[in-house]
C-alpha cells in the first residue's frame, strides 16, 4: 500500500482495529516509512496527552455568577443591528473577557459528556478549536487524523456527499480555497473547506446535516443576526467561531477575525443559494 492508503488506516491501526493481514501490512510500511511513522507517532502523543487530562469541578458560585452575567448580557443583545455593528463586537468581547475571569479562579477545564461517542467528539473538538487559532495546520493534522479526513476536489465533493456544498459556488470575494475535505465524524460525514483570508489567516467552513452544540461544550454563546440570518457566535481566543443554518444543512465558520467577517461569509452563502 502506498502513503495514501497506509494513512487512512493509522487511526485503526493505532486503536488496534484492522484484521491481523491489514496490520501487518501497515507494520511493514511504517518499518522503512519515517513519514508514515511520524504521523503514527502523532497518534501516541495525542493518546498520552488524553490520559494526563482531569475533569476539575468548577465552583457553583461561580457558575451562578456567570449565569447572571449571561443573562445581563442576553437582555442588552435582544435586539442586534443589522447588519452587525461595532457596538455589538464590543460586548461580545467584553463578554469573553468575564468569561476569562470566571474561569481563571479554576484553571482549563475539559467538558465531559456521558456517552462515550460525543464525549470524545467534545474533547477532540475543543482541541481543535483551541489549536486553530494559534496554528491551524497543527490542528488540520489532528483532526483529520483522528476523523479519518480525506482530501478531495471541491468540484467533486458533491457526488460523495449527494448535495453541493456552499462554498463549491464560491466564496466572498478576496477568499481564497485552501484545502477541502470529507471528515468522518461521529455526527455525519462534513464537507470542510479551508481558505485564506485577504490577511493570508485560516478559515475553517464545516457544511454539517445537525446543528452541533456538541462541538462547542460549555463555551458561551450570543444569538444574533447576520444579514436577518439567526447565528450563534462564540468566541474562541482572539478568534470567533459561528454556526447559522443555510438551507437543509448548518455551516459553522471558524477562525473569523470579527463579527464583520462572519457577516460577510453568512450573506455571501445565503445570496449564492438563492440564485
Amino acid at each position: 500500500m502506498n502513503c495514501s492508503k497506509i494513512q487512512e488506516c493509522l487511526s485503526a491501526y493505532h486503536d488496534r482495529e484492522l484484521s491481523p493481514d491489514a496490520a501487518e501490512q501497515v507494520a511493514a510500511h511504517l518499518a522503512g516509512c519515517s513519514t508514515c511513522a511520524e504521523e503514527l507517532a502523532s497518534f501516541q502523543q495525542i493518546t498520552e496527552l488524553s490520559q494526563k487530562l482531569t475533569d476539575p469541578s468548577a465552583p457553583s458560585p461561580k457558575w451562578s455568577e456567570l449565569q447572571t452575567k449571561l443573562d445581563l448580557s442576553a437582555q442588552a443583545t435582544a435586539s442586534v443591528v443589522r447588519p452587525l455593528a461595532p457596538p455589538f463586537t464590543g460586548r461580545l468581547f467584553a463578554l469573553a473577557a468575564t468569561v476569562l475571569v470566571a474561569v481563571g479562579f479554576w484553571g482549563v477545564y475539559q467538558v465531559w459528556f456521558p456517552a462515550e461517542g460525543h464525549g470524545h467528539l467534545a474533547m477532540n473538538f475543543s482541541h481543535y478549536l483551541e489549536e486553530f487559532s494559534e496554528r491551524p495546520d497543527i490542528a488540520q493534522q489532528t483532526l483529520l487524523a483522528k476523523y479519518n479526513g480525506r482530501p478531495i476536489a471541491l468540484a467533486e465533493a458533491a457526488e460523495a456527499l449527494g448535495y453541493e456544498p456552499v462554498a463549491a459556488r464560491g466564496l466572498p470575494p478576496g477568499y481564497t480555497v485552501k484545502e477541502v475535505h470529507l471528515i468522518k465524524m461521529p455526527c455525519c460525514m462534513c464537507a470542510q473547506v479551508i481558505c485564506t483570508n485577504k490577511a493570508g489567516e485560516s478559515i475553517a467552513i464545516f457544511e454539517h446535516a445537525l446543528d452541533q452544540p456538541v462541538w462547542f461544550g460549555d463555551r458561551p454563546s450570543e444569538n444574533c443576526l447576520c444579514d436577518e440570518v439567526p447565528t450563534n457566535v462564540r468566541q474562541i481566543g482572539n478568534r470567533l467561531a459561528a454556526t447559522w443554518k443555510e438551507g437543509e444543512r448548518h455551516i459553522t465558520l471558524i477562525g473569523a477575525t470579527d463579527l464583520n467577517e462572519v457577516t460577510e461569509f453568512v450573506a455571501h452563502f445565503k445570496r449564492t443559494s438563492s440564485s
